[in-house]
């Protein structure tokens, strides 16, 4: 890429011209030319038209545009926001999201970019993140729509639908369907977000966060809206809270109790075995919790503890929860309520061999997944364990069959330990937490021709994507040979759930005319 620079004299009675710069094609690739006049060469003006000659490797869309001029800042429609001298930085600035900005950053040569389009290419690439999420939320609220036209419980596909095509939690599939209807009904929200002037967490906020009616949500979005941009989430969520309280203290009152009716605890798996307990509380019993925690904490610091106060804290909360499982009662003595016709427990499946110390194959822990081999032995050394056999070919777990509807003891505990989760894709609510489902439904009539409850007629389904599929909107099977269940959706949609595997060796290669396994 060339480029030319021209000085003219000014004929005298003319008016001053601006710098151009005008883009022409020799020989097959651009050329440009920047013309100015001979006074204006050492001026501000003419040192911006020669930066955009400069930059034109840098960044190339720019030359579609045969005519550039800069105005000086008196001059300027619309002044940048953050003064920018540099062009190409200043027209990123200005360019709303879109296809047409991806095709540009994409063409933007970063190494040769001035460190002010840098900084706009990255501005630039967080409003098409915006864009795109908005117009995900589109596509949502539209699939939304046509579910509900079914009624509630189709309605509730919409989420599992997302769950399974995005490989998502049911807690993340529910947050998008979530903004995907509110982005619906609140649009002034939605263009903000679609124009890239807020990302998706300040939208959620302005969204989500203090229930306000609808009325009185856009009187704030509309004092809010405008500066945005300025603020972090966590600003906007304190704006918010605020013109919550002083907006209407009675109805204030009535949204603490709404929301205190959704208080919860979630259960996050982090990395390297650990994992996160969250709970949302009324604050003062937030606080409680606090100083509580602390307390215990405190009085758990004994001489030559090397342990740090965020590390005791973590323990004594733990103990508390450590020691009602081993006793089987709550803190008032009550005895826990039994799931899976057994006290709450923590399910690990681990092979022989690990357990024995003979290898370190990983082991499984229910809800989590993977564990360590030297954390399953830690477990282990307090725990009842039951013997599990597998089948020497599929690896799967055996079990006997029954005629009976209900799974009995040994039945439920196989397929509970080899299912670990519930069997729809992406969802981790432990199998012992789950139902046993007959993927078949339970034929009455034929209760005394055929034994229908066994290891490959039943799996475990938690209750939401059970009842999608007892109600007919959600089919599943199972494959007796590979374990794999196969989920089919409203559209027609196919989801394949692989099996979890039991720790240990892989199972050893079998011919297909070796007598079946004794066991």
């Amino acid at each position: 890429m060339d480029g030319d620079v021209a000085l003219m004299e000014r004929p005298a009675g003319r008016r001053r011209q601006p710098p151009t710069i005008t883009v022409s094609m020799q020989d097959g690739e651009p050329l440009l030319a920047l013309s100015l006049e001979y006074d204006d060469h050492d001026t501000p003006q003419a040192d911006i038209a020669v930066e955009v000659v400069e930059l034109a490797k840098a960044a190339p869309w720019i030359l579609p545009q045969p005519h550039l001029t800069t105005p000086s800042p008196e001059e300027a429609e619309e002044p940048s926001p953050h003064r920018l001298r540099s062009p190409a930085a200043a027209l990123l600035e200005a360019h709303r999201p879109g296809p047409e900005l991806a095709r540009k950053l994409e063409r933007t040569a970063l190494a040769d970019a001035d460190d002010a389009t840098l900084v706009e290419v990255v501005a630039a690439w967080e409003r098409e993140v915006a864009w795109a999420a908005a117009q995900q939320a589109r596509a949502i609220a539209e699939l939304g729509r046509r579910r509900s036209a079914g009624g509630p419980r189709s309605a509730r596909s919409t989420v599992f639908e997302v769950e399974a095509r995005l490989s998502v939690t049911r807690y993340a599939a529910e947050a998008r369907v979530t903004t995907a209807e509110a982005l619906e009904e609140f649009p002034a929200v939605a263009d903000a977000l679609a124009a890239g002037r807020i990302d998706l967490r300040k939208a959620n906020v302005l969204l989500l966060e203090e229930w306000l009616s609808p009325d009185e949500r856009r009187v704030v979005h509309d004092k809010l809206l405008p500066d945005a941009d300025l603020y972090t989430a966590p600003q906007l969520r304190d704006m918010m809270r605020r013109e919550a309280l002083t907006a209407n203290p009675a109805a204030a009152a009535k949204r603490h109790a709404k929301a205190c009716a959704d208080r919860e605890v979630r259960i996050e798996p982090a990395p390297d075995s650990m994992a996160w307990v969250s709970a949302y509380l009324r604050a003062d019993d937030a606080e409680r919790v606090r100083v509580v925690v602390d307390a215990m904490a405190q009085g758990a610091k004994a001489p030559g503890d090397g342990r740090t106060l965020p590390q005791l804290r973590a323990d004594v909360f733990s103990d508390v929860f450590r020691r009602m499982a081993d006793s089987g009662k709550d803190l008032a003595g009550r005895d826990l309520p039994r799931l899976q016709r057994r006290s709450p427990h923590l399910q690990v499946t681990v092979a022989g061999g690990t357990l024995l110390g003979i290898d370190d194959e990983p082991a499984i822990l229910g809800g989590y997944g993977p564990i360590p081999a030297d954390l399953a032995r830690e477990i282990a050394q307090d725990a009842t364990w039951r013997a599990l056999f597998t089948d020497a070919a599929t690896g799967e777990f055996v079990a006997l069959s029954s005629k009976a509807y209900r799974p009995g003891a040994d039945l439920t505990r196989t397929i509970v330990a080899r299912d670990v989760t519930c069997v729809f894709p992406g969802c981790r609510i432990p199998a012992w937490a789950c139902e046993i489902d007959h993927i078949d439904s339970y034929d009455e009539a034929r209760k005394e021709l055929v034994a229908q409850t066994d290891k490959h007629r039943c799996d475990a389904k938690c209750h939401g994507h059970h009842d999608v599929k007892t109600v007919g909107l959600w089919d599943s099977s199972r494959d007796p040979t590979t374990g794999e269940v196969t989920w089919t959706a409203p559209t027609g949609h196919q989801y394949v759930r692989k099996p979890v595997r039991p720790p240990g060796p892989p199972p050893r290669p079998t011919d297909k005319d070796d007598d079946p396994p004794p066991f």
